[in-house]
């Protein structure tokens, strides 16, 4: 870590590349590896519903069951678990309309359900940490860039109508053109929101999923594309901060790792490595966050 005249620095640590025979034995082998690093697995909002009691949807859906059966094998001493994005999602989803002691409930019920369905590994978060931060969450401005991202979206669905499929011939030119767009709103070109749409419009099966665009404009539903992909911003600046205090000693674990049951999210958030993250004070108890 390295400290600047704005804050705290927080950098990616050294790896290292190998290339096995994907061969069963293998396979086995590194997973059995790979189960074996201390983790904190960051949970989604879909994720911790299927561990409420009760739920049956799980149980009728093949890939539920096998998502639960693959958290069951996360369930070890050496895990925890964390309820702190899928907080950030539900406090920042104005739709739902909840009263503060309505959310305040959802989010200890889900916290609850979490903690008896692991039974080895831990839920970091405690109760009175999880209502506080919920309550200074939901006093705050949300992201900044959250109205420049919504505009972003709604342009690049009904004027750049990437709900239809754009000929290979015309992609590069749409590209410049969505560029120009954030550039105007101000959006960084580099934010996720323009990633995953430039990626959509290359027709990445995952970016496409997650975007849903659609050719009649009153059918897209940015918010829920902007959902999840606040994901990526939210999870990689945790992600860098609390590994690289693993590599100094000051965490139990060595890795930050997200489950969610959305396929689309998990195959695009493999296409993010964050390199490093800092703070900007901008004024009050406001600060802005650069992750690179």
């Amino acid at each position: 870590m390295s400290t600047t005249e704005t804050g705290r620095r927080f950098s990616r640590g050294q790896s290292i590349t190998m290339t096995f025979d994907a061969t069963p034995e293998n396979v086995a082998w590194l997973k059995a590896w790979s189960d074996a690093v201390p983790t904190l697995h960051f949970l989604d909002i879909c994720v911790a519903s299927l561990l409420k009691p009760g739920s049956t949807a799980a149980v009728r859906d093949p890939r539920k069951a096998a998502l639960l059966a693959r958290l069951r094998e996360l369930d070890r001493p050496h895990n925890s678990f964390s309820y702190l994005l899928a907080l950030a999602e539900k406090v920042t989803d104005t739709r739902h309309g909840l009263s503060d002691a309505e959310l305040g409930a959802q989010i200890l019920g889900d916290v609850a359900a979490m903690r008896a369905f692991f039974q080895h590994g831990r839920v970091i978060e405690d109760d009175a940490f999880l209502a506080g931060f919920a309550r200074d969450l939901r006093g705050m401005p949300q992201e900044l860039s959250r109205d420049a991202c919504m505009r972003f979206l709604r342009s690049a669905n009904d004027r750049f109508r990437l709900g239809d499929p754009v000929a290979k011939t015309d992609r590069l030119r749409t590209a410049e053109l969505i560029v120009r767009e954030a550039d105007a709103l101000p959006l960084p070109r580099q934010h996720p929101v323009v990633l995953v749409t430039l990626a959509a419009l290359y027709r990445n099966p995952s970016a496409a999923k997650i975007m849903k665009f659609r050719p009649d404009p009153a059918r897209f539903q940015p918010e829920n594309a902007l959902a999840d992909i606040m994901v990526i911003s939210r999870l990689l600046p945790r992600k860098l901060e609390l590994e690289q205090m693993a590599r100094e000693q000051r965490a139990p674990f060595a890795r930050c790792a997200f489950i969610t049951d959305d396929t689309g999210l998990a195959g695009i958030l493999g296409c993010f490595e964050g390199e490093a993250t800092w703070s900007e004070d901008i004024g009050g108890d406001t600060h802005r966050t650069h992750t690179t």
